[in-house]
């Protein structure tokens, strides 16, 4: 008897989920940008090791969540321009002798899409931010600058696709 409740429930609740009509934002994305997209970064020469990263790290993105594939321009039903427009670190905390010791990195990264489909141009700026303390010395290497960076960058990116999926709404 307990047994078939059970199942009754859970018959309920899947009918529940799936009469309400949910869909993830991802999948909205998906139909805002196609099925086929090219990136192109624009490298800035300050930071030319973030913008390589950025470009691999925007690519994973969209293969992984939307489940697109990274074209040439030629084949692609959407187009996403990136550049990284800003990078700032702001101590955060100092030790007892007044050096840094916890930083936040934060970036400002520009994207524009452009959908070959509905022949729209959208452009957003999406900020990113990694926090990140440092053992004995408040001196920011350059792994861990590009490590904070990339993963500031990920937050940046995490908002475009965001952004993106509502924009399709």
């Amino acid at each position: 008897m307990r047994k078939s409740i059970g199942i009754v429930g859970l018959v309920l609740a899947l009918l529940l989920l799936n009469a309400c009509g949910y869909k993830p934002l991802a999948h909205n994305t998906q139909k805002t940008l196609g099925d086929k997209i090219y990136i192109e970064v624009k490298i800035d020469p300050r930071d030319s090791q973030n913008s390589v990263a950025l470009k691999d790290e925007l690519s994973r993105s969209i293969f992984e969540r939307l489940h697109a594939d990274i074209v040439d321009k030629e084949k692609a039903t959407s187009t996403i321009e990136v550049l990284l427009r800003n990078v700032n670190f702001n101590s955060l905390a100092e030790n007892k002798t007044g050096f840094a010791t916890f930083y936040r990195c934060e970036v400002v990264v520009e994207f524009k899409y452009f959908n070959l489909l509905t022949q729209r141009t959208r452009i957003f700026n999406k900020k990113g931010y990694y926090n990140f303390a440092l053992n004995d010395t408040s001196i920011i290497t350059d792994s861990v600058r590009l490590e904070a960076i990339n993963r500031a960058v990920l937050q940046a990116i995490d908002g475009f696709i965001s952004q993106v999926g509502i924009d399709g709404y």
